[in-house]
């Protein structure tokens, strides 16, 4: 049996274990939303033809319909059919298997309908003929943002007009060839949107005057808004920025010690750029989101600026008059006499006899010293002896 104190510390080891348990789960990380899901649509009255690769194609713009929203909708997979009215799932660009989604995103970002279609007709070149109504002159910006996604996700070619062949009329196919070759020939490398909001890092630390950061906003694609506390938001040559995008980075100042927070708003969690897989059994085309749901997500992020310390002022040293230090005359080291080996060896003294000095010094004082004392002592010695007149007697 356990006794009393067993039974204490077994309590207190579940205890232990219990709270570590809780503190585990607290620490998790919130489950991620699930994936959004769609239907796709075709438009109607949006059907052309166009001669691509060599053939001339019949085809119609495409849709997905989330949350009771249709928004615009491109292929991706051009070899393949649409499973129109068929459920499909969001997905992300390396699920998808789809090439040079990048520069497809570069394209939905410049082209219809995230691009003004004014500005977008100007840079192209394009002139939509007089009479042309709202509905079609989209149409005609859509195949031209449609074919150049083909271009880069498919490899497959828009040709020129060309009479006889059952194309669209000359002056209509144009608007779609410039705008496609516009797009084309300007795409670069864009990051893949995200369906959260994040800013990194979510803290910095800076001396006022200075710069914190860089902050790296990641998010859905299109404009991302920044709204500070406290300071400013500006770019890498200190000019002031109220907005970003996503992939996008931004610095953080002040002129006074203290605080300065951030948040970042983005008008579409699930935005143009995210992919969209069929959910069914066979195989069906993949779809890329063309326009955004509207819905808001936030990231925050803040930084902290300390005043700069004051520089000590400089001082002039006064100068200090120099004193001649004078060298110390080498001190004379007493030799140590060593016995006398059995054998006589070469001596390192300098001798009186080979051409050096006579050796000088303590010894020859003390020897001198010595015969004075004994001289004195004897003339003493003989001045006692005559005064006293000592007889020697037998």
């Amino acid at each position: 049996m356990i006794g009393q104190r067993g039974r204490r510390w077994a309590r207190i080891a579940l205890a232990a274990v219990t709270g570590g348990a809780l503190a585990l789960g607290a620490a998790a990380p919130a489950a991620a939303e699930d994936p959004a899901t769609g239907v796709a649509k075709s438009v109607p009255d949006s059907t052309v033809k166009l001669l691509l690769d060599g053939k001339v194609k019949r085809t119609s713009a495409l849709a997905i319909k989330i949350d009771g929203k249709q928004l615009p909708a491109f292929c991706i997979d051009y070899h393949t059919n649409v499973a129109i009215n068929g459920k499909y799932q969001e997905g992300t660009w390396d699920e998808s298997q789809v090439k040079n989604l990048a520069k497809v995103q570069w394209v939905l970002t410049h082209g219809y309908p995230n691009a003004d279609s004014a500005a977008l007709l100007a840079a192209a070149g394009a002139t939509v003929p007089a009479g042309t109504d709202a509905k079609v002159r989209r149409n005609l910006l859509y195949f031209g943002t449609q074919t150049a996604v083909w271009h880069f996700s498919d490899g497959i070619e828009l040709g020129d007009w060309a009479a006889g062949r059952g194309l669209i009329n000359k002056q209509r196919y144009a608007v779609i060839k410039k705008v496609h070759d516009y797009l084309i020939a300007n795409a670069t490398d864009q990051p893949e949107p995200k369906a959260e909001l994040s800013i990194d890092p979510a803290t910095a630390t800076a001396k006022v005057g200075e710069k914190a950061g860089p902050f790296t906003v990641t998010g859905p694609a299109g404009e991302i808004t920044l709204a500070v506390t406290g300071g400013s938001a500006v770019d890498a040559e200190g000019a002031p920025v109220t907005t970003t995008d996503n992939g996008g980075q931004f610095w953080l100042t002040t002129e006074e010690a203290g605080e300065v927070s951030v948040t970042a708003s983005a008008a579409d969690s699930v935005s143009f750029g995210r992919v969209f897989l069929y959910t069914g059994p066979k195989a069906a085309q993949k779809l890329i989101l063309g326009g955004s749901t509207g819905a808001t997500v936030t990231a925050e992020a803040k930084a902290t600026f300390t005043a700069p310390q004051p520089s000590p002022e400089p001082t002039t040293p006064e100068p200090t008059p120099s004193t001649p230090t004078e060298s110390p005359s080498p001190e004379p080291t007493p030799s140590t006499p060593e016995e006398s080996p059995a054998s006589p060896a070469p001596s390192t003294s300098p001798a009186s006899n080979d051409g050096g000095l006579p050796l000088t010094g303590a010894p020859i004082i003390t020897a001198i010293a010595a015969g004075l004392v004994l001289l004195v002592a004897g003339a003493v010695t003989v001045l006692v002896l005559r005064r006293r007149r000592i007889h020697f007697t037998a």
